[in-house]
C-alpha cells in the first residue's frame, strides 16, 4: 500500500505531466489564459467526478477548494518573484487598472 508521501510524490508527477502539456499549447500559440482555463474546467470536472464516487469524508467539494487554495497560494509568490520587472508602460497600465478598480 502506498504511503501519504509516495502519493504526493505522484501526485507531483502527474501535475508536472500537466504542466508540459499545458506548456506545448503555449508554444503552439494559445493563450495562457485559455489554457489556464482549460485545466481549471479539467480539474473541476474530474475532481467532481472522483468527489462523487469517493466514500472518503475527507473529498468534498469544499475540501478541494481549500486545497486549490492553498496550493495556488503556495506557488503564487514563486511565479511573482521569477517575473521579469515591468517596463514604465507595463507600471503605468497597473496603476491605472488599480485605480480603476477602486472606484
Amino acid at each position: 500500500m502506498a504511503s501519504d508521501s509516495d502519493d504526493a510524490t505522484l501526485g507531483i508527477q502527474v501535475a508536472n505531466q500537466f504542466i508540459n502539456a499545458a506548456n506545448a499549447r503555449l508554444e503552439q500559440g494559445l493563450s495562457p489564459d485559455v489554457v489556464a482555463q482549460g485545466m481549471r474546467h479539467a480539474a473541476a470536472n474530474f475532481t467532481a467526478f472522483v468527489v462523487s464516487h469517493d466514500s472518503s469524508p475527507d473529498d468534498t467539494a469544499d475540501a478541494c477548494v481549500d486545497e486549490f487554495k492553498e496550493t495556488l497560494d503556495y506557488y503564487l509568490p514563486i511565479h511573482l518573484e521569477q517575473r521579469e520587472p515591468q517596463t514604465g508602460l507595463e507600471q503605468l497600465i497597473e496603476t491605472v487598472k488599480k485605480e480603476q478598480s477602486t472606484d
